[in-house]
């Protein structure tokens, strides 16, 4: 069986090594073992091979959080009809089965069917940054029709996929985005209006764009400066969304500032609901997806063998969408 393990803490090309493991695995009480067709990779792939990562595993650990599959076999309590399903979901990368493997573990209580017509690869891709932008925009954020959202990192992965859902919604997006053609990118998603943080101000330009008034809501997986500035563009009673820091650092806020706006500083993390919580976010997106609203990029698909250059090309920082390996 090959997997790609890391090993030590490091720099991905250090610690990241693709292996012929001759020992198996069975699925435990409440598993799936996976036959993976295609495994979802994002920023907390090269942050867990750094160890900065809060829910980085023990060593040594098979990455991807995410991956879609056949269903090989079961373990205990878990019905033997889910044998021979395809499914997508969240792997146990806390049990160190990610998805970056030909086979990985997931819970019988958070995989989906893959629908008709979804690919492997869009399937792999699919679930953390949709239920990441459910989180942060409908649960968190409360996000209205009327609303007019400033979404950071915009052509990564969750903002990629915060665009669209907030279009679906029936938002005004404004996004964020760095250089001529992630701005163009964005455009193609659906976003209005786009502020290239390379060439404009992002506060003075978000400002501009919604009349003086600010944002309703600001969606930040990126945080550090570009946080910041967005958060000085938060209208009265808007929301600042907290997701990440793909810069790096957190946006600075002191609380005394969400005082003075009367601004709601929420946090959004796809972990901890009930697994019904999931389920109706799931069915709620896959609607949205049969109606052509919502859809993974992938022009970012690399073959098992290139895994190390997946998480290499996110780390340079040059990912449009969501970047998928193919096993």
């Amino acid at each position: 069986m090959r997997e790609w393990r890391v090993s030590d803490v490091g720099e991905p090309a250090d610690v990241l090594a693709l292996e012929d493991n001759a020992a198996s695995f069975e699925a435990g009480p409440g598993q799936l073992k996976i036959k993976v067709e295609a495994a979802g990779l994002g920023l907390p792939d090269v942050f867990m091979c750094q160890n900065t990562y809060p829910l980085t595993p023990p060593l040594p650990f098979v990455p991807s959080q995410e991956a879609a599959g056949v269903v090989v076999a079961v373990g205990e309590n878990v019905s033997q009809d889910l044998v021979g399903k395809r499914v997508l979901g969240p792997t146990l990368i806390q049990a160190k089965r990610g998805g970056l493997a030909e086979f990985s573990l997931m819970s019988d209580k958070s995989v989906y069917d893959i629908p008709e017509g979804m690919s492997g690869e869009e399937a792999a891709g699919f679930f953390i940054p949709y239920q990441t932008a459910y989180v942060g925009l409908i649960h968190r954020a409360q996000l209205a029709s009327d609303d007019t959202v400033l979404i950071l990192g915009a052509s990564g992965s969750s903002g990629c996929a915060a665009v669209q859902l907030a279009k679906a919604a029936g938002a005004r997006v404004i996004a964020v985005a760095g250089g001529p053609e992630k701005s163009a990118f964005c455009l193609g998603l659906g976003a209005d209006e786009v502020i290239d943080h390379r060439s404009e101000d992002i506060t003075q330009r978000a400002r501009e764009l919604t009349g003086g008034l600010g944002v309703d809501v600001v969606f930040d997986p990126v945080g550090g400066r570009p946080g910041r500035a967005a958060f000085k563009a938060v209208a009265f009673e808007g929301r600042f969304v907290v997701i990440g820091f793909a810069s790096g650092e957190w946006a600075r806020i002191d609380i005394s500032e969400t005082l003075f706006g009367n601004i709601s500083l929420v946090g959004a993390m796809p972990t901890g609901f009930k697994p019904e919580f999931y389920s109706k976010a799931h069915n709620v997106l896959m609607d949205y997806w049969k109606e052509g609203k919502l859809k993974v990029v992938g022009n970012q698909v690399f073959e098992f063998e290139d895994g190390l250059k997946a998480i290499q090309h996110i780390a340079s920082g040059k990912v449009e969408g969501k970047v998928v390996v193919r096993i």
